[in-house]
């Protein structure tokens, strides 16, 4: 999560260090608010990236990546 910071008015960079901001602590895990789509919307995105990773998964794997793990696979074997 990244938060937004606000830069003091007074703070130049030309003689000094900046102050430091104000931290504010994280939230807890376990009560911070799960956001939730509706089941349609979820429903929707879940068949869309199935669609879309099926078609990657019945691409043939590149011939410099295969190569690359024959040369890593013969460097742990000769260990």
């Amino acid at each position: 999560m990244q938060h937004r910071l606000e830069t003091p008015e007074d703070c130049k960079r030309t003689d000094g260090d900046c102050p430091e901001p104000e931290r504010q602590p994280e939230l807890d895990a376990e009560h911070a608010p799960v956001p939730q789509l509706p089941g349609f919307a979820a429903q929707l995105i879940g068949q869309r990236m199935r669609a879309m990773y099926d078609s990657i998964a019945q691409e043939p794997v590149p011939e410099d990546l295969l190569e690359l793990v024959r040369k890593l696979e013969s460097k742990e074997q000769s260990k």
